[in-house]
C-alpha cells in the first residue's frame, strides 16, 4: 500500500484541484496575500481591513457551495458565481466600523452566514438530487478531507517554524515575530485550503457503497449513544426536581436541551444508512425512542426561554435559543412523521433559518433592539413616575439595557422616550463615555441602596479644559491600552497592561525597562462617589526608571472584578496620556 504519494501525484492533485475550483482557490490566494500585507504594514487590526479579511474568510465556503451545486446541472450555469460575489460584496458594504472598530451587528452577521456557508457544503451537491448512501460517503469524504487538510497544514507550519527557529538561534539572524504569524496565515488560507479540496471525489452521487467502519460504529454505539442517554437522564432528573419543588428551570438548562437536540441529530446523521440492518439493538432502537423522550424537553426549553425573554426581554441570544428551540421541534416532528426522512433537512434547513434571521424586521436585531427600547421605555417610565426616585435593581436594568444598546451603537432609538438623542448631545469620541454620560444625566436616586456603596465600573477625567504640562518631557502620546491592543508604542518604547495585575509594563524592544503599579489609582476610584469629570490629579502617576522618566495622565479607566472576590476590582483598559522622557538624551 503507499502512503507517502510522488511529487507527479501530488502536482496532478493540485492542478486538478485549481482547475474544478479556480475561483475559490484564487480567492483565497488574494486573501491570504492580503492579510499578510496587513500584518507587515501592522494595519491587521483595523477595521477597515478587518472587514476585508472577514469576507474574503466567508467567501471560501460560499464559492464551494456555489461551485458544488452548479455540478449538478449538464448545462454551464457559470452564473451562479455572479449572484455569489454580488452576495459576498453586500456583506461587505453591510459592514457598520464606528471609533475603528467592527459594530457587534457585524460580526454576529458574519458569524452567521459562515455557519451558513459549512452548512450549505454539506447539503450543496444534494439538494436537487436525494440517495441516503452517497450522501452518508459524502459527509464522510467532506469529515476526512477536513482533518487530512488540518493535519498536513499543521505539520508544515510547525516544520517551518522550527526551521525558522533553527536559522534564528544558529546564525543570529533576527527574524520577526511577524513572521511566524505570516507563515500560519499562509498554511491555513492556502495550503489547507488546496488539500481540503484537492480531495473531494468528483463523481460524488456515484459512491453508493457503504463503507461502515468498526470505529465508527464504536463511536456511535459507545459514545455518542450513552452521552445522548446520560443528557437525558440528567435533564429528566432535572425535570423531576422542578416538579416536586415547582421552580422554573434556570436559564442555562436551555443551552443543555440544545446540545443533547444537536447531538441527537448527529447521531441520526450517522447511523442513517445503515439503522435497519446493522446487528446492533441501540443502533435500530435510537430511532424513535429519542424523538419521543426529546418532546418534554423541548417544552422545558420553550419555558427556560420564554421565562428570560418575559424578565428581561429580546436580545440576540435569547432570540437565537427560541429559534433554535423551533427549529428542534420542526426537526423531531419531521423525523416522527416524514416516510424519507431526508436527513440533509437537518444543515439545510438550520442554514436558511441562520440567513433569514440576520436582516428584516423580522430578524435577530430588530426585534431584540426593539424589545429593549420597549422595555427602556416601561422601566424609565415607572422611575419617572416616581419622582426619579427608585430601587438600586430599577436603575440597574436601566444601566443593562443603556450599555447592550450603546454596544450595538442604538442609543438614538431612546429619543423619544426620554427627549433627547444621547449621541449629539453628549459630544464624545468615547464609546464608554456616552453611556456613562447618559446614565449620569438621568438623576435616578436610589433608595434601598446608598448610592456611594455602588462601585463604578468606568471614570473618566474633565478633559474640556485641560492643559498638559510638558516641560522635562520629550515625547506626549495617547495610547489604548488593554490585553486586546497592539499599537501601544512611543518611539521604541512599548506599554503592556498585564491583566489582573494593575500594572503597566514598559519595554525597549526585546529589553525590559520596568513597571508601573496602579493599584493605588484603582483604590482611590473606588472610594469616590461619583465616576466622571475628576480631577486629573487623581488619575496621574510618575515613575522614574535609570533610563525613562515616565507620566501617566489617564483619560478614561475601566475596571473589572476579579473572579474570586466580586469586591476587588482591576484595570482593565484605559486610554492614557503618556509623556516619556529619555535620561540617556540628556
Amino acid at each position: 500500500m503507499k502512503i507517502i504519494p510522488s511529487f507527479g501525484e501530488i502536482a496532478s492533485k493540485t492542478k486538478k484541484a485549481f482547475k474544478r475550483f479556480p475561483l475559490t482557490l484564487s480567492w483565497a490566494i488574494i486573501g491570504t496575500l492580503f492579510t499578510i500585507f496587513t500584518i507587515e504594514s501592522d494595519t491587521f487590526d483595523s477595521a477597515f481591513n478587518g472587514r476585508i479579511i472577514l469576507t474574503f474568510v466567508l467567501g471560501v465556503s460560499w464559492l464551494i457551495t456555489t461551485r458544488f451545486f452548479k455540478e449538478q446541472f449538464k448545462k454551464d450555469i457559470s452564473w451562479l458565481f455572479i449572484g455569489t460575489f454580488s452576495f459576498l460584496a453586500l456583506f461587505y458594504f453591510s459592514f457598520d466600523i464606528a471609533e475603528d472598530r467592527i459594530d457587534q451587528n457585524s460580526i454576529i452577521r458574519f458569524v452567521l452566514y459562515f455557519i451558513a456557508g459549512h452548512l450549505l457544503v454539506m447539503v450543496a451537491p444534494f439538494i436537487l438530487k436525494w440517495n441516503k448512501s452517497a450522501y452518508f460517503n459524502y459527509l464522510k469524504s467532506v469529515f476526512i478531507a477536513l482533518v487530512r487538510s488540518l493535519f498536513f497544514s499543521l505539520i508544515l507550519y510547525l516544520g517551518i517554524v522550527l526551521a525558522l527557529l533553527a536559522v534564528k538561534h544558529l546564525f543570529n539572524i533576527d527574524i520577526k515575530g511577524e513572521r511566524f504569524f505570516q507563515v500560519f496565515i499562509i498554511c491555513i488560507g492556502i495550503v489547507n485550503t488546496w488539500i481540503y479540496l484537492s480531495d473531494f471525489p468528483k463523481d460524488i452521487h456515484n459512491q453508493i457503497a457503504i463503507n461502515y467502519t468498526k470505529a465508527l460504529e464504536v463511536l456511535v454505539k459507545y459514545i455518542l449513544i450513552p452521552l445522548v442517554i446520560l443528557y437525558l437522564i440528567i435533564l429528566y432528573a432535572y425535570s423531576l426536581k422542578i416538579v416536586i419543588n415547582w421552580n422554573l428551570p434556570k436559564g442555562w438548562v436551555s443551552y443543555l436541551v440544545i446540545a443533547l437536540s444537536l447531538l441527537g441529530f448527529i447521531v441520526q446523521i450517522l447511523i442513517n444508512p445503515i439503522q435497519k440492518t446493522i446487528d446492533s439493538r441501540a443502533i435500530r432502537r435510537f430511532y424513535p425512542w429519542f424523538y419521543y423522550l426529546l418532546f418534554p424537553l423541548i417544552l422545558l426549553l420553550f419555558v427556560a426561554i420564554f421565562r428570560r425573554i418575559n424578565e428581561y426581554g429580546v436580545t440576540e441570544n435569547r432570540y437565537f435559543v427560541l429559534t433554535l428551540a423551533f427549529w428542534i421541534l420542526a426537526m423531531t416532528i419531521y423525523m416522527l412523521i416524514s416516510k424519507r426522512k431526508k436527513i440533509k433537512v437537518f444543515p439545510f434547513s438550520l442554514a436558511i433559518i441562520a440567513i433569514v434571521v440576520s436582516f428584516g424586521f423580522w430578524g435577530a436585531f430588530s426585534v431584540s433592539t426593539k424589545s429593549q427600547v420597549q422595555r427602556f421605555e416601561k422601566v424609565y417610565t415607572d422611575i419617572k413616575n416616581t419622582d426619579f426616585t427608585t430601587t438600586f435593581e430599577k436603575k440597574n436594568q436601566l444601566r443593562s439595557i443603556i450599555r447592550y444598546l450603546n454596544e450595538k451603537n442604538e442609543l438614538e432609538k431612546l429619543e423619544t422616550t426620554i427627549g433627547y438623542n444621547p449621541k449629539t448631545t453628549f459630544k464624545t469620541e468615547s464609546h464608554w463615555q456616552l453611556q456613562s454620560k447618559l446614565i449620569d444625566s438621568l438623576n435616578i436616586k436610589v433608595t434601598d441602596k446608598p448610592y456611594s456603596t455602588y462601585k463604578n465600573n468606568y471614570y473618566n477625567i474633565e478633559e474640556f479644559n485641560l492643559t498638559i504640562d510638558i516641560k522635562n518631557y520629550d515625547l506626549l502620546k495617547s495610547l489604548l491600552l488593554n490585553k486586546y491592543e497592539r499599537k501601544n508604542t512611543i518611539k521604541n518604547y512599548r506599554f503592556s497592561l498585564n491583566e489582573k495585575s494593575n500594572i503597566i509594563k514598559i519595554w525597549n524592544g526585546d529589553n525590559y525597562i520596568g513597571d508601573i503599579d496602579c493599584s493605588d489609582i484603582v483604590e482611590k476610584l473606588q472610594n469616590q462617589d461619583k465616576n466622571y469629570n475628576l480631577d486629573p490629579d487623581l488619575m496621574t502617576t510618575e515613575r522614574r526608571f535609570e533610563t525613562l522618566n515616565v507620566k501617566l495622565i489617564f483619560q478614561n479607566i475601566s475596571l473589572s472584578e476579579t473572579d474570586d472576590d466580586t469586591t476587588k476590582k482591576y484595570l482593565s483598559s484605559t486610554n492614557v496620556y503618556v509623556l516619556i522622557k529619555e535620561k540617556n538624551a540628556e
